[in-house]
């Protein structure tokens, strides 16, 4: 780890220790941060794709993966031969959770290959901005990228694609107004490098604890340097840095931070597959700052179930909360990811107080389940 990111991480830790203890990150995350922590500094940060993310949204892929099912099950109704010609370009150095490489198994390598490019002709066929035609992967961060149509591709693309299109359904336009995007537990900017370059000049405020805040602030100010940063700094009070903040094409704060800056009135507020991975209070806290922080559309992509062993907790889709006054847009099974739902909101004034809203849902009252079963 290079001496600049750890004065970074310590930075960040430093304010989300000091901040309110609802903020800390859950004993899942701390796992998970002490794992990425051991990463960065045996691989660093050139290489993050390869490693810390496949704790974000890249996935192993594996056949009994339920979205492996799907892509199969939309390929035999949507043929596509060129998918057989995909080849993973380079997969030394790739890492799973348990610091081991399954792309050295020459099957797995090939089922990779060929899920990947289905999943891009899946996202490819609702594409009418023709935004996979004219991006591909970036090199930053040493992406596993499968080689097809001519170019590099990858899972985070392909997935941030299909998100853009189910939240542009969701807004009724497919650049988001007004103020723009929030994004809370952004891994390390997939879909905002994706949103900042299909809609130059829209304003993107990144949520997220370290070390993801860090990789994201690096990712997209190495990609995006003619971009107006805000970068991570603490401060006291919004006054302190109001000018510079507001001024900012793309922002960065760690969570604890969105309680001291004034309500943003976000078209559109994200989260993907992060709420499942608190405690309950933390839950009800970050719904609490959806509603506080938006003026437009709250888009949520969690898992349908799931059992966080290290906070004894489980939850299903009927536990995520929403505040009575948002009304639902959709919430159906994802397409691809089909063990996990999405569900758009839309998000009025901010009648209700951002403390007492009155929620829905039974992880509202903090009655989730303790469970001794394992996430998988």
């Amino acid at each position: 780890m290079s001496e600049t990111l750890h004065a970074v991480l310590e930075e960040m830790n430093a304010e989300v220790g000091a901040g309110p203890e609802v903020y800390w990150p859950s004993r899942f995350w701390e796992r998970l941060n002490a794992l990425h922590d051991a990463q960065l500094n045996d691989s660093g940060l050139r290489s993050f794709k390869r490693t810390v993310n496949q704790s974000y949204y890249n996935w192993v892929l594996g056949l009994r993966d339920p979205q492996t099912r799907s892509l199969v099950s939309w390929w035999l109704t949507h043929p596509t031969p060129s998918v057989v010609g995909a080849r993973i370009v380079d997969w030394q150095g790739f890492e799973s959770q348990s610091r081991r490489n399954p792309l050295e198994s020459r099957p797995r390598r090939w089922l990779y290959q060929m899920a990947v490019a289905t999943l891009w002709e899946r996202a490819r066929a609702i594409d009418r901005l023709h935004l996979l035609d004219r991006l591909e992967e970036p090199s930053l961060g040493s992406p596993v990228a499968v080689h097809h149509r001519g170019r590099n591709i990858s899972q985070d693309l392909g997935n941030s694609v299909l998100e853009l299109y189910s939240i542009s359904e969701a807004l009724g336009t497919d650049r988001p107004g007004g103020k723009g995007v929030v994004e809370l537990g952004a891994g390390y900017g997939r879909l905002a490098w994706l949103y900042l370059m299909a809609f130059p000049g829209i304003r993107y405020v990144v949520v997220d604890i370290p070390p993801a805040l860090a990789l994201s602030q690096w990712y997209l100010t190495t990609l995006l340097p003619d971009r107006k940063f805000f970068p991570f700094r603490r401060f006291a009070s919004y006054a302190d840095v109001s000018t510079e903040f507001d001024m900012a094409e793309v922002a960065f704060l760690t969570p604890n931070q969105l309680d001291l800056i004034p309500p943003q009135d976000a078209a559109l507020f994200v989260n993907v597959s992060s709420l499942h991975e608190m405690r309950p209070d933390q839950i009800q806290r970050y719904v609490a700052l959806v509603d506080r922080h938006t003026s437009g559309v709250f888009y949520s992509k969690q898992w349908r179930t799931w059992t966080n062993p290290d906070d004894g907790l489980s939850l299903s889709q009927a536990d995520y909360p929403i505040l009575a006054s948002w009304q639902t847009i959709y919430s159906r099974q994802h397409p691809v990811q089909t063990a996990f739902f999405e569900a758009a909101y839309r998000i009025g004034s901010h009648s209700l107080s951002h403390d007492s809203a009155p929620l829905l849902g039974s992880a509202a009252s903090s009655e989730v389940a303790l469970i001794q079963r394992t996430k998988r």
